[in-house]
């Protein structure tokens, strides 16, 4: 399987309770791709995320952590390469975000759908309380913003309320051409918490798939490319928070301790929270797939796995892999950084000691 087609949507999607690396994993196709050069003609960047998630990656040493704008875009603007970032009909937008990305990355040409949903005041505070706290979510307003745009609500959208935000910001209808040139789409959060889930309440307010980002930037479904799905060796969950529980995992999977684990306590993108952090789940990684149909699974934080350990996880991904019939092309993360990601299971000369 190739890592790019000429024309069509590539897709980066999680494949667990999110954090799988997919920012790191983006900005190294976004590498890859700047490489290849003249070969591959990708026109934009999609997406349809929220502040309520954020894709991390790094750049020459700096770290960099994106709520709005999609990693392709910013990774490749800082490569001296243009690929326009859209923010579909399906987006949330925090203004105040948003025009501080918009100015940190002037190179980025940014097209706003004038659907995508906008957050108030009013949104972040009524996820301070009821059942919307309850979820241990972000509290960003998110969900709230998306109620609002559910109820119909004319200044809901960004046609109506978001205004402008600088040079490169505009609002426009997407003119959107997979048939004829490559576009990059990044799927924001967990798969695992699409609202659609079995573990519903706690999970967040829409489906977090591959099918679900083609939908809210109107795509049809033979557009689809190459999807790459992003899962970790040890999945994770957000903290808990004011006595209410994110959520519980897989009936093959049991939380542990980072203790246990021996690296240092993660902290969410968004809250700054200790995150929780569990055993793998086939279960899990099974309806994955069956929901996104990967091309490419990336398995990141393999430095967390021993080394007498590593080549017996693989051996169960690639049989669980055969059990579908399937044959994904596999990508490994040791680190962050692009450098860190390989074709190969190597030793892991880390001690453990964590990303």
């Amino acid at each position: 399987m190739k890592l790019f087609e000429n024309r069509g949507v590539h897709c980066v999607v999680d494949g667990q309770f999110g954090s799988t690396g997919k920012g790191a994993l983006t900005a190294y196709l976004a590498q890859q791709c700047y490489e290849q050069g003249k070969n591959l003609n990708f026109a934009g960047a999609i997406y349809s995320g929220g502040p309520n998630s954020g894709h991390t990656c790094y750049f020459e040493g700096r770290k960099i952590v994106l709520k709005q704008l999609p990693t392709f875009s910013v990774y490749l603007s800082m490569l001296g390469v243009r690929v326009a970032a859209y923010l579909s009909a399906g987006a949330v937008i925090d203004r105040e975000i948003l025009y501080k990305e918009a100015q940190d990355y002037p190179d980025v040409n940014i097209f706003v759908h004038p659907n995508a949903a906008i957050i108030t005041d009013e949104d972040r505070r009524a996820e301070q309380e009821g059942t919307i706290a309850q979820v241990a979510g972000t509290r960003s307003g998110t969900g709230a913003a998306l109620a609002r745009k559910i109820h119909r609500e004319p200044k809901a959208i960004a046609r109506e309320s978001l205004g402008k935000l600088g040079r490169n910001v505009v609002i426009q209808n997407h003119r959107i051409k997979p048939e004829r040139n490559a576009y990059f789409m990044e799927v924001a959060q967990g798969f695992s918490l699409g609202i659609n889930s079995h573990f519903y309440p706690k999970v967040t307010s829409r489906e977090c798939t591959v099918m679900q980002g083609m939908a809210d930037a109107r795509i049809a479904p033979r557009m689809l490319a190459v999807t790459y799905m992003a899962i970790r060796t040890y999945p994770i969950r957000v903290g808990n928070v004011d006595g209410y529980s994110s959520g519980d995992w897989y009936n093959d999977q049991g939380e542990i301790t980072w203790r246990e684990l021996g690296v240092e306590p993660e902290l969410t993108t968004v809250t700054q929270r200790v995150r929780r952090v569990a055993s793998f789940s086939i279960d899990q990684f099974f309806e994955a797939c069956a929901a996104n149909d990967p091309d490419v699974v990336f398995v990141s934080h393999m430095d967390y796995v021993d080394d007498k350990e590593q080549h017996h996880f693989i051996g169960d991904l690639k049989s669980a892999m055969e059990g579908m019939g399937k044959d994904f092309r596999f990508l490994y993360g040791y680190g962050p950084h692009v450098k860190d990601i390989r074709e190969n299971v190597r030793a892991n000369n880390s001690s453990n000691t964590g990303a």
